[in-house]
């Protein structure tokens, strides 16, 4: 019996390091998706029910992949982590811009500027199941922790967007003022940060009263805005300066600046929080911060309209969208060269990673 279970253990080993992503038993992962719920809330059914639903197995619930939508084309690519090859693609209204997943990675939600609509996706078909009417030119979002409300920033005018996400409708606003203009949100607890690229500023809204309880100064054209994990930074990077900027989110101080490339789009930040990698769409770069020196250590140059950018799961990797030449590229967050070029939908806005957690965490 012993040697027997030697065996299944030494397959097991094998089939992770033959994969390259992280495993979790049938069962581990049914009692998981069971206690996270589906849909709003609804039991999820088990992964294997809905594995090979849309083309080349792209809808396999526990796939690792990036959804990366196509503003010419008005369409989604997703793109397998292990291999980088694109499996599925997903036709949007016009020109979507981001994406944001439930967290069981069920349903998947695209802002699509022209046509001011959200669409939401199910994951495992790849069909979009419903268009939601918002406001004129829907670009950032963010989804609360119990799914149940979408959060969207329209450029063109001063609210945020609420979307009841079972009911599929828009159900209010939050009034950031007269000549706001919103861009990019972050939430994190009971606040949502809200970029103005147009007015300078990051709004502090608190979503149970929808009122501004801080407004942040920042340089100019803050864009793609980031909190850190502990919720006590505020990172901007900010396109009319070429830096990137560090803020406390309880009172609004600047904490910091450091010089990047001209056209600071995007960022991410380490979990150790001591490593950032920003974006810079004009500058057709990305540069590496040293947060704890406050200085940049390296930038990665040719990377034409280097616009957002995600990690995969071990922080390996970054991944960026190069809206300059339909691509997403993996740069060795180690060696900080390019590994990979994927070729994607024109004009490739917004990336986000769908994983669910404890799978594919080597990925």
């Amino acid at each position: 019996m012993r040697t027997r279970n030697r065996m299944w253990v030494a397959a097991i080993a094998c089939a992770v390091l033959l994969g390259g992503c992280a495993m979790e038993t049938k069962e581990q992962a049914r009692q998981r998706l069971q206690a996270g719920g589906g849909k709003t809330g609804e039991a999820a059914a088990p992964a294997s029910t809905t594995a090979g639903a849309a083309q080349n197995g792209a809808g396999k619930l526990t796939a690792v992949q990036f959804y990366v939508p196509s503003e010419k084309e008005n369409s989604l690519s997703v793109i397998d982590v292990p291999t980088g090859q694109v499996v599925g693609k997903v036709q949007l209204q016009e020109a979507p811009s981001t994406v944001v997943f439930s967290s069981t990675m069920r349903e998947a939600y695209a802002a699509n500027m022209n046509s001011s609509t959200v669409s939401i996706i199910n994951t495992q078909t790849l069909k979009v199941e419903k268009e939601v009417a918002v406001g004129p030119m829907p670009h950032g979002m963010a989804l609360s922790a119990d799914n149940k409300t979408l959060y969207v920033a329209a450029v063109a005018d001063q609210f945020v967007y609420i979307v009841d996400t079972k009911e599929g409708n828009e159900a209010g606003t939050i009034d950031l003022g007269t000549g706001a203009k919103t861009n990019y949100l972050v939430l994190f607890g009971d606040r949502l940060y809200v970029s103005d690229h147009e007015n300078d500023k990051v709004y502090v809204v608190d979503v149970k009263t929808k009122r501004t309880v801080l407004t942040i100064p920042t340089g100019k054209t803050p864009r793609a805005i980031r909190v850190s994990d502990d919720g006590k930074k505020l990172y901007v990077p900010t396109a009319g300066e070429g830096a990137l900027e560090t803020y406390d989110t309880a009172d609004g101080k600047p904490l910091g600046r450091i010089s990047v490339t001209p056209g600071a789009t995007d960022v991410v930040v380490s979990e150790d929080g001591t490593t950032a990698v920003v974006t810079s769409m004009e500058g057709s770069a990305v540069t590496f911060v040293d947060l704890q020196a406050g200085k940049p250590v390296e930038t990665v140059t040719d990377l034409p309209g280097a616009r957002h950018i995600e990690y995969n799961r071990q922080q390996t990797k970054a991944y960026v969208t190069l809206s300059g030449s339909n691509e997403v590229v993996s740069i060795d967050t180690s060696t900080k060269r390019v590994v990979d070029r994927i070729q994607v939908g024109a004009t490739p806005h917004g990336i986000r990673i769908k994983a669910l957690p404890g799978i594919g965490g080597s990925c």
